[in-house]
This record gives C-alpha cells, structure tokens and sequence, in this order.
C-alpha cells in the first residue's frame, strides 16, 4: 500500500515521515455519542497523554490512595498500573474508572482514523483524502511507549476493540510489545554498524533521556544495560522570542552533552567505546537536521544547521577521539523494530502520540 505520508529525500534513498502528526487531529464530529461527548471539537494533544492522565490521576489521588508529595508525577502512571493490584476495591475500582476513560478517548480517536468521516477531514486542512484513506486502509496498530507498557497497554487495547465493536466497524489489529518503554532504544542498536562494538545508545524524550549500553556481537544484539534515567530539562516547546529560545537551546544542549559524556565514561569502565552514537530524539530529523518548528528540541537548530553534525564535532573534542552521532525520529526508531508487518503503522504512548512507519529507510 502506497504511503502518502513518505516523501523520499533527493537521490539517497532516505525516506521520512512529513505531515504525520496525530497530535493535530480535531475530533470534530465523535464516531460514537454517549461515551465522552465534552471531547468533541477538542485536538488529540489536549486529550491524550502523559500529562492528560498525570491530572486525572491527581484529581483522584485520595481515592488511589497516593501521596502527591511523594511522588514525582511522571511516575504516577506507575502507580496507576500497580493499583489494579491493590486489595482496596476504591483504589482498583478508581484506576479502572480512569483507565477506561482513557481507553475509550484512545478508541475514539482511533475510530476518527478508521472512519474518517467528512467533518473530521475538513477540520485537518494539511491532510488530503489519500491520507485519510491510508489510515482507513491500516491492518495492524503496534503501540510502544511508557503509556502502552504493562497493564495500561492491555486495558487500553481492550476498551479501544470494545469501542470499535460498539461502532460496527472492523477494528485494527493492535499489537503491544512487552519491552515497550525502550523499545526506541532496540530500534536504534539495529542501526549500529560496527559488527563486534560496544557503544552508547539515547533516546530523547520530552520526559525523560533514556541511556543504554549496548554490546554488539557478531553484528547481533548480545546485551543491554540501561542506565538511570534523566529528567529531559529544557526541553518545554512554549518557549517565546528569538534570544530566550537561543539561551535555552544553549543551556539543553549542555544538559545532553553532559549526559553523553557521563554514559560514555560509565561505558568506558567495561571497556572500549565504538565510535557510533545513535540517539532516539522527540524531533522530526532529516539526515540530522532538526524540524526546527515543533518539539522541544526544535530550538537546538538555533545552535547549528546540522545538530546531529554538531554533536559530532563537539563530543569528538571533549571525548578526544573521532565519534559519529545519528539522530533518528522516536517514531522511526521504534518503528524498525516492525520491519515484517505489513499495511502497519507504529504509535508510541508517551507525553503525546508518536508515529513510526515499519517501511521507512534509513
């Protein structure tokens, strides 16, 4: 099935997602009334995410039985999932309340993708009818990320097929991964050339800055080690002005930098560090060109036109020896990881949707 959303670039071969975003859909006309009919007329963004069930879940804190002062709230969906073990029926009882209001918006905005009725075409003027009918086309779903791991991912999936049976329409196949939540990292160590290496391996998130180690074996994947977790500092993407967007792009990629050299010098202790850096990042990226328009890490093409280039040249200085940074799209990077599933589209979970298209050529 031809994909309207890949456009190739120049006579390389490499292809790359364009006006993908799920993010931007307005729920004009709802496919089902009588499930959550205060989200018509909403945009996707405003309705499903990390930070959309963060609040939920603050609002019914008592009720889940959770100190707020306790907890950092990008744990909290944490919390959520294990409190379908609690022996508390209020506490089960609230995070299945919760769960189900969610699965049933990412029902809902799945059935928009499915059906694309007219009213939902109009209100996306940068989407044509081929692009509609792509999404109505789609056999299989995957969903990876923080929000589809565990038992978020099962209850989210089962609301969603129980929605699209309520509609009368077929459902998509929806696939979840059980490593979910670094299933950006798995994608990038496929991208590694070197055949026996050990390298260091990110992935950027607008939440979080995951960090790998990965050992390379007969150019197959023999280990990983993940490391700590960073929190992704001045990565917000409502910065305003051209000198506090610089600023604040000097001050992040310092934070990365300074997350590049400490993973690199943990490696370093288990031996020889290859040359190949493959960073995950919340952006789209041609060749290691930032989309210097949306995401938080758009203001990091304020420091240089080719970041990923940048980085190279800064870090092989720092690291005194020749290191090669790739930055591939989050949605790319997990989607590689699907290359056998055909008419299939990924979708990572996370502080906003994500998409990924298992064809795409790196």
């Amino acid at each position: 099935m031809n994909n309207p959303f890949i456009s190739k670039f120049g006579d390389t071969g490499y292809e790359y997602p364009t006006n993908c975003s799920l993010n931007r859909i307005k729920l004009a006309k709802l496919p089902i009334k009588g499930i959550e009919d205060d989200i018509e007329g909403k945009i996707v963004l405003d309705i499903f995410g990390a930070g959309a069930l963060i609040n939920e879940i603050k609002k019914y804190a008592n009720e889940l039985k959770i100190d707020l002062k306790l907890i950092e709230e990008k744990e909290l969906p944490k919390y959520l999932s294990a409190s379908f073990e609690s022996d508390d029926f209020v506490v089960v009882q609230t995070a299945n309340d919760i769960v189900r209001k969610f699965g049933n918006r990412l029902g809902l905005i799945l059935l928009t993708l499915k059906m694309g009725e007219q009213e939902n075409q109009l209100a996306r003027d940068d989407w044509n009818k081929e692009m509609w009918d792509y999404w109505a086309n789609i056999k299989t779903i995957i969903l990876v990320g923080g929000l589809a791991s565990g038992v978020l991912g099962v209850k989210f999936k089962e609301y969603t097929i129980n929605l699209f049976h309520m509609a009368k329409v077929d459902p998509y196949e929806i696939i979840l991964f059980n490593n979910s939540a670094h299933i950006g990292v798995l994608g990038c160590a496929t991208q590694i050339k070197e055949q026996n290496s050990m390298n260091i391996i990110f992935d950027f998130g607008q939440t979080n800055i995951k960090r790998s180690i990965v050992k390379i074996c007969n150019g197959e994947i023999s280990n990983i080690t993940t490391l700590e977790s960073r929190i992704s500092k001045y990565a917000r993407f409502d910065i305003t002005g051209n000198n506090e967007n610089y600023e604040e792009a000097i001050k992040l990629h310092e934070y990365l930098m300074q997350a590049i050299i400490d993973t690199y010098n943990v490696a370093k202790e288990c031996g020889e560090v290859g040359s190949e850096i493959i960073i995950s990042i919340a952006s789209y990226t041609i060749r290691g060109k930032l989309d210097d328009n949306r995401g938080g890490y758009a203001k990091l093409s304020n420091l240089a036109f080719n970041y990923a280039d940048y980085l190279s040249e800064e870090l092989s200085k720092l690291l005194s020896k020749e290191v090669k940074v790739t930055l591939i799209h989050d949605g790319t990077a997990a989607a590689l990881n699907f290359r056998n599933y055909k008419d299939s589209v990924c979708i990572t979970m996370g502080t906003a949707f994500g998409i990924g298209f298992p064809e795409i050529k790196i």
